[in-house]
């Protein structure tokens, strides 16, 4: 991947992360680069991770929640029966949509799993899988909100991502509607 396509791909994830982890539309959301933790300094918290992938490459998202009261507040309404693990799910889903939508104008028959769970520690080990592109970001929400974000690009054959205004603009913003395989 060249210095270019990275940088798409990190605009497009950024995108994705503003238009869906925050709840409303006056909320604040910072992003900022963040050094990989080595084994064993991660503490328990929650990791999602999602995949979209094509026919050469797959795109792995992670997505580490700290489960405090400022997060289950921002996160869970108060009349909602949803735990904050399935409310998030959703939100990490939502995120990973759009970025498959906007890349797919490029790409075609891209496939996008579920949302599952793993261990925090995990993410230690993104290294391993021997990727052409790691990023990991700090995402601070409202200034009470604190989440980890990373995407790990691991391609079978040279990937170019050229992000557009065009492509950016034809996007389209769906309600997450399912799709059946």
């Amino acid at each position: 991947m060249s210095a270019q396509s990275k940088l798409n791909v990190e605009v497009a994830f950024h995108k994705a992360i503003r238009a869906n982890l925050v709840r409303e539309g006056g909320d604040t959301c910072r992003i900022a680069p963040i050094e990989p933790n080595p084994v064993g300094k991660y503490q328990a918290h929650k990791l999602l991770l999602i995949t979209i992938s094509s026919f050469v490459f797959r795109l792995i998202l992670l997505f580490r929640i700290i489960d405090n009261p400022a997060t289950r507040t921002y996160y869970l309404s108060t009349n909602s029966s949803q735990t904050l693990d399935e409310v998030f799910a959703e939100v990490v889903n939502m995120c990973a949509g759009r970025l498959s939508r906007e890349m797919s104008v490029q790409f075609a028959h891209l496939a996008m799993s579920t949302p599952y769970s793993l261990n925090s520690e995990c993410m230690a080990f993104l290294d391993g899988l021997r990727p052409q592109y790691v990023a990991r970001y700090g995402v601070t929400i409202n200034d009470s909100v604190q989440l980890q974000a990373a995407l790990c690009m691991c391609c079978s054959r040279p990937v170019e991502f050229a992000a557009s205004t065009a492509a950016a603009e034809a996007v389209d913003d769906g309600a997450g509607e399912l799709e059946i395989f």
